[in-house]
């Protein structure tokens, strides 16, 4: 881990995986590379779908590997090259809901779509949380 290291935040879709339960079972959730620029190092915090708040915090340890997490898919898991990011912390508390991000700067909808680490004020509101 070096100084360069940057902080995200990823939308975990409940519809499509079950990553909650492969977390829990696996110690770690396999996440595509391709439109998120992770490096080994980077802390990914993972906002719920279904749960609407913020839940794990995770470690990037790998790249380039091949999915282990397809059990837990609820559709065909995508056989492509991941991230593999490794279980810190979980958090279960009300202070990470969506309505407590939205007082710093979480915006939801299509600005989740895309892991983001340039919503410094929200990161860091997570941060003081966690």
């Amino acid at each position: 881990m070096n100084n360069n290291n940057r902080t995200w935040l990823a939308f975990a879709n409940r519809k499509r995986c079950r990553h909650a339960d492969a977390i829990h079972a696996l110690g770690f959730i396999s996440w595509r590379m391709g439109r998120a620029r992770f490096a080994i190092g980077d802390v990914v915090y993972l906002f719920m779908s279904d749960e609407r708040c913020v839940r794990f915090k995770l470690i990037v340890t790998a790249e380039n590997c091949k999915r282990e997490d397809q059990a837990f898919w609820e559709e065909a898991s995508p056989n492509d090259i991941t991230y593999k990011l490794e279980l810190l912390e979980e958090y279960d508390g009300a202070h990470l809901s969506e309505q407590e991000l939205c007082k710093h700067g979480f915006k939801g909808g299509r600005a989740l779509e895309v892991p983001n680490c340039n919503n410094t004020e929200l990161i860091s509101y997570i941060q003081t949380i966690f």
